[in-house]
């Protein structure tokens, strides 16, 4: 008799006891590819944030082309001088321009490709006319460096007139630094009219 109530106790006290160890390894394991997963997760919207930073600063670089070009005269042959956070001076002529396919960087001239009309990076940089392209240094608060290829391209419309200016720059050493890549990151283009404005600038 004591014998069966002493069987009842230990099976009772069984069906009370805690998970296994088997249990817990599992669970942990759940854990660790949950928080795997999250972490993946931040860094690649990390690395995402800085990506889209970085192609921000090149389109404001092409659009900075631009305007400095804009704000001269049609008929200007005033350069203006542009200078990166390590003291590099980059020099940008004022130019008429020329006709079909422009003066300055070569343009995408393949109707078929999806960069037509825009900057043309397979161009060695070198083959680029000088006051056409610079290696702009951009710095972040931390000290980091990056080195934008900035390219442009001014092309006559009305003689003494009106002039096409195209602008496009990309972050060197990119994943985006690619033959195919022709349009670059941040291509601007922007059809400028000559008309003298009384304070003697022309409108955009």
């Amino acid at each position: 008799m004591n014998r069966m109530l002493h069987d009842r106790a230990v099976f009772k006290k069984k069906a009370e006891a805690g998970a296994t160890l088997i249990e817990l390894m599992i669970a942990m394991l759940i854990l660790a590819v949950g928080l795997g997963a999250l972490t993946t997760l931040f860094v690649g919207s990390m690395l995402t944030d800085n990506r889209n930073s970085k192609d921000t600063t090149a389109t404001q670089l092409a659009q900075k082309v631009i305007e400095e070009l804009s704000a001269q005269n049609v008929n200007s042959t005033v350069a203006v001088n542009l200078t990166d956070c390590v003291g590099n001076t980059w020099q940008i002529p004022s130019t008429q321009g020329a006709a079909f396919p422009g003066q300055g960087a070569a343009l995408v001239i393949n109707a078929a490709s999806f960069a037509y009309g825009g900057i043309d990076f397979t161009q060695a940089v070198g083959a680029v006319p000088a006051g056409f392209a610079m290696q702009y240094v951009d710095c972040d608060p931390n000290g980091g460096q990056t080195v934008y290829d900035v390219r442009w391209n001014i092309m006559t419309m009305t003689a003494n007139n009106s002039r096409l200016i195209t602008a496009s720059a990309r972050r060197l050493g990119s994943e985006r630094d690619h033959p195919l890549d022709r349009g670059g990151r941040g291509g601007q283009r922007a059809d400028e009219f000559g008309a003298e404005k009384p304070n003697g600038n022309h409108e955009g």
